[in-house]
């Protein structure tokens, strides 16, 4: 297993997100990172890789132009208002029903181009954003090559955000922008498999009219749990993406006995699919003990988890999506891909 990374994600950091009744630290914070990286090492994974620099025309295949700048530019503009303190962060959101085009005050393009407070900008945020594409970019040229398997270990995470929208901590969507390069590259079907524990709102609005992406998602079922208003069953897709877009929403309190029967219909649906790629959104929020999360799969549940996606044997590419219980956080990662490369063999 190749896994890239880089160093540029640490700027993002210090600021704060509203959880319910409570403004606490973001979850979503560098040492999410060390714990990994060290998790993998102590496991055996050596071959750690340091992410290669990319233009922004992949990240323009799936992102408007109008939402890449707001997403370069927002701290300017708010340090040039507020000074260099702080962070920057929606007070307002769009509403239905009117035609809604930001201006140039930075204020207006939060309002327009987020849907959350989950989403702050900091001084190091857009170096951040950057290094989770190139991570992300850098495995997914490896597997264009003919690499079997890659693990892009990158922040911010990105499967809630949409082609004009951020949100859920997310800010470009690296498994969209990985799959749309690699069919840009000659692939013709891609599978997205997400087992984070929150729906992929974004990946799914990015793809929901398409047939050369299959999208398939299990999570907590959007009654209970964010983002609420999307992930139902009912979803499967528009247009010719019909059939091509497969929720599987769970309760809360799922165990792995659960879990894996929704695995193992979701990779039923990858098989008879055949695509050329599989990317994984690895989020690993399943955990028990994840602050954010509602489910209650073990740490050695992520060895199995692993070695059944293994058996798909396909080419395979991890992006890291969430998972935010600290002290576990590594070894459940790092329990994901040692399952899926000793069923490898």
């Amino acid at each position: 297993m190749r896994i890239f990374h880089s160093e540029d994600h640490r700027g993002h950091a210090g600021a704060k997100e509203m959880r319910y009744d409570q403004f606490i630290p973001m979850c979503e914070s560098p040492d999410r990172m060390d714990t990994i990286l060290a998790a993998l090492r102590e496991q055996g994974h050596r071959d750690i890789t340091a992410a290669s620099a990319f233009d922004l025309a992949p990240v323009l295949r799936i992102h408007t132009p109008g939402f890449v700048e707001f997403l370069q530019t927002c701290w300017p503009l708010w340090e040039a208002e507020f000074g260099p303190k702080g962070f920057a962060t929606a007070y307002m959101f769009g509403m239905r029903g009117m035609d809604q085009v930001p201006n140039k005050s930075v204020h207006s393009m939060l309002s327009c181009y987020t849907f959350d407070v989950c989403v702050p900008f900091v001084a190091g945020t857009w170096k951040a954003i950057r290094s989770a594409v190139d991570t992300t970019l850098s495995a997914a040229t490896f597997i264009a090559g003919g690499g079997e398997a890659a693990f892009a270990l990158c922040r911010p995470p990105g499967h809630h955000a949409s082609a004009d929208l951020a949100g859920g901590y997310c800010y470009v969507n690296n498994a969209a922008v990985a799959a749309q390069t690699l069919l840009d590259g000659g692939s013709a079907r891609i599978a997205i498999l997400d087992i984070d524990y929150h729906h992929g709102n974004g990946t799914q609005s990015i793809f929901y009219g398409r047939d050369d992406v299959l999208y398939a998602s299990i999570h907590a079922t959007p009654e209970s749990e964010y983002p609420f208003l999307l992930g139902y069953a009912r979803e499967t897709g528009a247009g010719p993406g019909e059939g091509f877009n497969l929720n599987l929403p769970l309760p809360l309190r799922t165990t792995i006995t659960a879990y894996r029967s929704a695995l193992a219909h979701a990779m039923e649906r990858i098989r008879a699919y055949a695509p050329d790629v599989l990317i994984v959104s690895l989020g690993v929020d399943s955990f028990v003990g994840d602050p954010v999360g509602g489910f209650a799969l073990e740490s050695v549940d992520f060895l199995t988890i692993g070695a059944d996606i293994a058996r798909l044997g396909l080419p395979t590419l991890f992006v890291m999506e969430g998972g935010y219980a600290i002290a576990e956080l590594g070894l459940n990662t790092a329990n994901v891909i040692t399952g899926f490369s000793q069923a490898r063999g």
